[in-house]
């Protein structure tokens, strides 16, 4: 059964698709869960919401309206009936933590100052620069580039690393230069030790 609404990060900010098929009550119900759940994550974003092949009173879209007023400094809301295309994927740039929950595929881009947590897989073609640490509850086969601002204490942790290219601050590592390919499943976490990149089995 398809979830009530979905979210994804687009470029242009965040985008909100609503289920043309959930009850008006279970939608609000959805939303207003989402709202506590998200605190601050979408702090200075555009909220898009996507009501392709919806059908609402205008009181039920005020409603939504008061609903999503709940995500903390959103700066604006705006309804759309068209898709929001756009696969380079950009986060306000507020130092901190981002957590992405969906796997990057290939042409799909983050870039963030501070640590990103993405739960998903980095796909061959995707492309993650962290100035912080970089942690995937997946696999890392794109381009990863943690401690992206000189930081030689920033890491890379992985369910999988078997990455196109990794970079710590200034250092860079490449197949079949860096030994990353493993048949079995097991965390690893590459860091700098001694002006190389280093890798060993890490717990996530």
């Amino acid at each position: 059964m398809r979830s009530s609404i979905s979210f994804k990060v687009t470029k242009k900010g965040i985008v909100l698709s609503i289920n043309p098929n959930t009850r008006f009550n279970d939608l609000k119900k959805a939303l207003q869960d989402h709202v506590e759940s998200a605190t601050n994550f979408y702090a200075g974003s555009d909220m898009y919401i996507n009501i392709s092949k919806c059908s609402f009173k205008i009181d039920q879209l005020n409603q939504i309206v008061n609903i999503v007023r709940g995500y903390k400094d959103v700066k604006s809301i705006v309804f759309t009936s068209k898709p929001i295309k756009d696969e380079v994927i950009k986060i306000k740039d507020n130092g901190e933590t981002v957590l992405i929950n969906r796997t990057l595929r290939s042409g799909q881009k983050v870039k963030k100052a501070g640590n990103v947590v993405i739960i998903g897989d980095i796909n061959p073609g995707a492309e993650v620069i962290a100035g912080g640490d970089v942690i995937v509850f997946g696999k890392i086969r794109g381009v990863v580039h943690a401690g992206a601002g000189g930081s030689d204490h920033a890491f890379v942790a992985a369910l999988k690393l078997e990455p196109t290219q990794l970079r710590l601050s200034n250092k860079i590592a490449r197949p079949p230069e860096g030994s990353f390919k493993s048949k079995n499943i097991k965390p690893e976490k590459a860091f700098i030790q001694d002006g190389k990149i280093m890798v060993e089995d890490f717990e996530i």
